[in-house]
């Protein structure tokens, strides 16, 4: 029974991989949710993860891809960190430089993820002891993906101005041109890689032998702490150290930037040290000349490519001095702008952790003064955002709006800031102005588009013949084939294949009536057109990947008979690669019926559909396609001509004097819109600046490790859009967290909203009759059009957070964590505590399944009124969606606890699979389809003014003085 039983579970497991690769290569849109599940499945398969990496790679380029691949961040960074593979090729780590040197932010984004994962598994803890968490293959691996992530930002791509110059003078259409400017990014990451490892055959790189060695704290000051003999080598820019030679490695240190030092006046002879900023190794050499050699050895090594180090020493460092020197103009602004974005982000952090160790009670009087300290680069931005998101360079602090939380153990900030869209950028050919172009187009016309006056046409002419040979053999190495005609030997192609040449001759021909003299012209307005360089060369984003809506709905659902989607034979085709080999033979057996050896029945999990979802954007949009036209969400802004545009301020049913009546108690009278344009009126002369100005804010945390916040808000918005894929009017708010690293980040500042504790302590809240008095008094009378909208409001709200809370396991939903805004609607923050963890463990007093109390359902009327009802079938039918679309969700979490340092997912409480196996329960997967609903009604009843609920709000009351 057992055998049979191993053989069924292999069998289903088959028949999902199958399913799972044909919907990939069946769907006519690159679907990143099950692209993500393809290579966790096939992880072990290092043909197949090169293959899906390369795909992805390719159509980066299309904003809907380049969502996905920024939405699922988290699970690639955590691969590419955690998965103990033994491949050859680092497949992934080049995957994540190609989509660096497609969007710089990307690959801030990914730098600070490595860098809380290099805190995690470094070898010592900041105050010198052992870190009981360390693991040098990870931390390795971090620490030297961060150094080539850094090389890939500055020297960008080096034959990007080539080709943008080729495709200008019409001699390669715009199809060649993305095929070569993907296999340029492809070869620099090659590149990039290929120059660490064979750094490791240099003078020095493999020196290894044994040395004395000490750690420097003490793990018991009445212990002897003596010498120990340790196995030392220089390898790839490390220094490793082993307890014997080829034995176990037990500490390791990057050595750029590491300062070497020859402790000539020690206690013992021949003794040096290494020391970088988060530790320090010290080593006893058998002789001096032996140690001179290491000290030498060392040295070079620190000093090697060394742009990125510790600031202080990098000021006194000639070499490094003269290695920024030497970097062209776009290589230098990169750098600057990169170092500065890092550096500012992180003092934003420190003003947090700052005033943690001012007394609580001066906190608020000395926070505007550590604002007015903080340092504002010339070109930085708030990094809350996605590639495709609006860019705003911060142009200055606002100090005296800062705002402090005081709370035990930590001191959140809210920090503002005035930052401007839509100003002439110097470093762009043209100087093009555009009020509301992305992140990724900004960055890429601001510091990869080179003007002629810093890197001449001339100097690239006279290099050409040169380039041309040394690119072309570049390119052969990565399977792309170009051929350089005699007559002109600017003229580079794509050799295809005969079929293709027909078709080859209509898109020049429609390649050039797309180019025209766009880049000579401008839009009426003055601003270069959506996506455009003012050079006729879209700038980043190339928009060919929508279905084609001239097909039956059949072929672009992805269920056509085609075994192989369009995209896909577009790659195969131009890429010249084959599908490896467990690829292609699952898609031949598409249109069998896989069944389980044995008799056995396939498990529920298994057979599951595997459903697309695509991730829904932000809550406020770009209106249209018309880059003229100013993008105002719910901030005013202030125009060049020095007029207020106000925010959006009045949706729906509910009426002006409602929601002033709810801004009065809320936001203490003065509503987001109308704060920022006062802010914008203080803060701004007439003459001072250009394009248009707003008010960005953020909330600085220091001392919290914001990464599970970051997985939790990441399921929630996944929830969202499978809310809103099914039309269910299950609204939830998602808001950015970013953990830069280990112990601190930054949150989006919720606006007009309070929480349910701060709304009670409110002087205007009512004295008796709680929130449906509140609402009563705010929206006027039961029966009014405005009331109706606000309990409508507040209905769907609460139903879809009371659904994610149920199945994420939410807890420590006490009224400090759940907020509310002047429309009612309910928001949850802080998910400290997930995936069933709770304060109290086993103990906690949250035993139902989310919050329902009597006040909530005095709201929506009672038990018996219709929003009540419809509270519950949208409960019901959010949680048979989310059912259905199990998989990807399963997918997520399962990624994400291997080898997860998750608090919601170690330990003996909540390690192991504990976790996803009670999120499966939560789903009902093993429930049959008509007994759902009737589950989800009983977990209902059960949480409506469950006992454990009031007794935590009690508890919380007492001990922490939030309102119940």
């Amino acid at each position: 029974t057992t055998l049979v039983s191993r053989r069924t579970t292999q069998a289903e497991h088959e028949a999902f991989k199958t399913r799972l690769v044909n919907d990939v290569f069946g769907s006519d849109r690159v679907q990143m949710e099950k692209v993500m599940m393809l290579l966790w499945q096939f992880r072990d398969d290092p043909s197949v993860v090169q293959f899906m990496a390369q795909f992805v790679a390719k159509f980066a380029g299309s904003r809907d891809v380049f969502r996905g691949v920024e939405f699922y961040l988290p699970q690639l960074a955590h691969m590419i960190i955690h998965l103990e593979v033994d491949w050859d090729d680092a497949i992934l780590e080049r995957f994540a430089l190609i989509i660096a040197q497609q969007s710089l932010h990307f690959a801030l984004q990914l730098n600070w993820i490595l860098q809380g994962a290099i805190e995690d598994y470094q070898p010592e803890l900041p105050s010198g002891q052992r870190n009981p968490q360390s693991n040098p293959l990870f931390y390795v691996r971090c620490v030297k993906l961060l150094g080539n992530i850094e090389r890939c930002v500055v020297y960008g791509r080096p034959r990007s101005m080539e080709l943008q110059r080729l495709y200008e003078k019409g001699k390669i259409t715009k199809r060649e041109y993305d095929i070569l400017e993907h296999a340029d990014r492809r070869f620099n990451a090659f590149q990039i890689t290929g120059d660490r490892d064979e750094q490791a055959d240099g003078e020095f790189a493999s020196l290894g032998g044994a040395l004395l060695y000490k750690r420097k704290v003490r793990k018991s000051a009445l212990k002897f702490k003596g010498w120990k003999t340790r196995y030392f080598v220089i390898e790839q820019v490390m220094l490793n150290c082993y307890n014997q030679k080829g034995k176990t490695l037990v500490r390791s240190m990057p050595l750029e930037g590491a300062t070497v030092t020859s402790l000539s006046n020690a206690k013992y002879p021949n003794m040096f040290s290494v020391k970088n900023r988060r530790f320090e190794f010290v080593m006893r050499a058998q002789s001096e000349q032996e140690k001179q050699r290491w000290v030498h050895a060392l040295e070079e090594e620190s000093r090697a490519h060394v742009l990125f180090g510790d600031a202080a020493k990098q000021e006194e460092d000639s070499k490094h001095l003269r290695l920024v020197e030497d970097l062209t103009p776009s290589q230098r602004f990169r750098f600057e702008f990169f170092k500065d974005e890092r550096d500012f982000v992180r003092n934003m952090c420190n003003v947090a952790e700052e005033l943690r160790f001012v007394p609580r009670e001066e906190r608020k009087k000395l926070a505007p003064g550590f604002m007015q300290q903080l340092v504002v680069p010339s070109c930085v931005y708030i990094p809350m955002c996605n590639s495709t998101d609006i860019w705003r360079r911060v142009e200055k602090t606002i100090p005296a709006e800062t705002r402090v939380f005081n709370t035990k153990e930590r001191c959140p900030t809210i920090l503002f800031f005035v930052s401007r869209r839509g100003e002439q950028m110097k470093h762009h050919r043209g100087g093009m102005k555009d009020v509301n172009l992305d992140v990724a187009e900004y960055m890429h016309l601001q510091y990869d588009m080179r003007s002629d006056s810093e890197e001449s046409m001339t100097v690239i002419q006279e290099e050409e013949e040169a380039d041309t040979v040394s690119w072309r053999g570049s390119m052969k190495q990565l399977n792309v084939e170009v051929q350089v005609t005699e007559d002109e030997e600017d003229d580079v192609m794509v050799v295809e294949s005969e079929e293709e040449e027909a078709d080859d001759g209509q898109e020049k021909e429609k390649d050039a009536a797309d180019k025209g003299d766009y880049g000579e012209k401008e839009n009426k307005n003055g601003d270069a057109p959506r996506g455009r360089a003012g050079s006729g060369l879209s700038a980043i984003w190339h928009e060919d990947l929508d279905t084609d809506q001239s097909q039956p709905a059949s072929n672009r659902d992805g269920s056509s008979s085609n075994r192989v989607n369009r995209h896909m034979q577009s790659f195969l085709k131009n890429n010249f690669i084959s599908v490896p080999r467990k690829l292609a033979s699952r898609i031949d057996t598409r249109r069998r019926v896989t069944k389980t050896p044995g008799g056995g029945r396939a498990s529920v999990i298994e057979k599951l559909p595997i459903q697309d979802v695509p991730i829904v954007g932000a809550d406020h949009e770009s209106d249209g396609d018309d880059r003229s036209v100013v993008s105002v969400e719910r901030g005013s802004v202030l125009g060049s001509a020095g007029t207020i545009l106000f925010g959006e301020m009045n949706k729906g049913d509910i009426d002006h004097a409602s929601l002033e009546r709810a801004t009065a108690i809320i936001c203490h009278g003065e509503n987001w819109a109308e704060k920022t344009a006062r802010m914008l009126r203080e803060n701004e002369k007439e003459d001072e600046g250009e394009g248009v100005a707003e008010i960005q804010s953020v909330m600085a945390k220091s001392n919290d490790d914001l990464r599970q916040e970051v997985f939790v808000m990441q399921m929630i918005h996944y929830f969202k859009s499978v809310f809103a894929k099914a039309n269910l009017p299950l609204w939830l708010k998602t808001y950015r967290i970013l953990s830069t690293s280990k112990d601190c980040g930054t949150i989006e500042v919720l606006t007009d909203a309070t929480s349910i504790d701060g709304l009670k302590k409110s002087p205007g809240f009512p004295a008796e009759g709680g929130l449906r008095a509140y609402f009563e008094q705010t929206y006027g009378p039961p029966e009014s059009k405005p009331f109706k909208e606000a309990q409508k409001n507040f209905m769907q709200s609460l139903a879809a957070y009371s659904l994610v809370s149920y199945l994420l396991g939410l807890k420590d939903r006490h009224n400090g964590n759940i907020m509310i805004d002047t429309r009612g609607h309910l928001i949850f923050i802080d998910f400290g505590f997930a995936m069933g963890m709770a304060p109290g463990h086993e103990f906690s007093f949250e035993k139902a399944p989310f919050k329902l109390t009597q006040e909530y359902v005095q709201v929506m009327g009672g038990t018996s009124s219709e929003c009540y009802k419809e509270f519950e079938r949208l409960f019901v039918a959010g949680l048979q969606e989310s059912r259905k679309n199990a998989q990807i969700a399963l997918g997520l979490v399962e990624i994400m606890m291997y080898k997860s340092n998750y608090p919601c997912f170690s330990g003996w409480r909540y390690g192991g699979e504990r976790a996803i196996k009670r999120f499966e329960k939560r789903l009902f997967l093993h429930t049959r389809d008509d007994q759902v609903k009737r589950r989800a009604l009983g977990l209902i009843r059960k949480s409506n003014g469950n006992f454990g609920t009031w007794l935590y709000d009690a508890f919380q009351h007492w001990s922490n003085g939030y309102a119940m």
